[in-house]
């Protein structure tokens, strides 16, 4: 793992050694593109609320989810400047503007739920925090989600290993679940050569067989998209944004999935513009 020359050296689990100075509590070490990252997700919650708001009391009593399955610690550090941000759970759980009722995070790494749940601890029962595999436990994550809400499932794993298809579609079987799904580009890319067999466990069904090469990777997005339409999902002509490093490489699309179309109109409208105010081409 790199060094972090405002947090000095990065553990295995990709947390700092060095906590965050307020609280004490660690943080993930990551590189600045991590906020555009977090850009998305943050106008996503925010282009929404009007929708979710017709699910919360008094309007309506269906509810709305916040699902996190690789939540980390809550907290990270920009490696290239020292800076201090909230990760996914803390921007997701921090929204007052039509809030989640409840917020479904988990993580493999038990240093990591020890800081999310004391990062977490103000918001009572409306936060469950699980502790293990995702993949074995999304059944018991699905039970925690409202059948009748508005939800969304952030999916973000450090890796194709982290995440298989069949937990994907397990999140889609509830009845209203945007999804935004981190395919990763780069690691794929990697590793494809030398075992196909993950991209196939990563996109679902037969799709990843045609997946042998670097140059296929990309391809695997629209895999992913047309496996996800057979459990309602609308997606195909939805952007998927590529998240680049400080050499304009890309490391990950966020790949975003809605049963319907006023999602896939809201999405496509937030990534017109990167976090940084240019235009996206696509």
């Amino acid at each position: 793992m790199s060094d972090c020359v405002h947090g000095g050296e990065t553990k295995a689990n990709g947390n700092c050694t060095v906590p965050a100075p307020d609280d004490g509590l660690p943080v993930q070490c990551v590189g600045y593109w991590a906020q555009d990252k977090h850009y998305y997700i943050q106008r996503y919650i925010e282009a929404t609320r009007e929708v979710r708001a017709r699910f919360l009391p008094p309007v309506g009593k269906g509810g709305a989810a916040f699902v996190d399955l690789f939540a980390g610690p809550g907290r990270c550090r920009i490696r290239d400047t020292g800076r201090i941000v909230n990760g996914s759970p803390l921007l997701a759980l921090a929204t007052d503007q039509a809030p989640f009722t409840k917020l479904v995070f988990s993580d493999f790494d038990a240093e990591n739920i020890n800081a999310l749940r004391r990062r977490t601890a103000f918001a009572g029962s409306r936060v469950e925090i699980l502790h293990g595999d995702a993949n074995a436990m999304v059944d018991a994550i699905v039970d925690r989600i409202p059948a009748y809400g508005l939800n969304v499932a952030f999916l973000d794993p450090f890796g194709a290993d982290a995440l298989k298809f069949e937990t994907v579609a397990k999140l889609a079987a509830v009845k209203r679940m945007d999804l935004i799904i981190h395919y990763p580009t780069g690691d794929l890319k990697r590793n494809i050569a030398r075992d196909p067999g993950r991209a196939r466990a990563f996109v679902g069904g037969d799709s990843g067989e045609g997946l042998s090469s670097p140059s296929e990777v990309a391809a695997g997005i629209e895999a992913l998209k047309s496996n996800l339409t057979t459990h309602g999902y609308t997606g195909k002509a939805v952007r998927s944004v590529p998240i680049k490093n400080n050499k304009g490489v890309i490391l990950y699309h966020l790949v975003f999935a809605s049963k319907h179309l006023r999602g896939n109109s809201i999405w496509n409208s937030i990534v017109r513009r990167e976090s940084r105010g240019q235009g996206n081409l696509f």
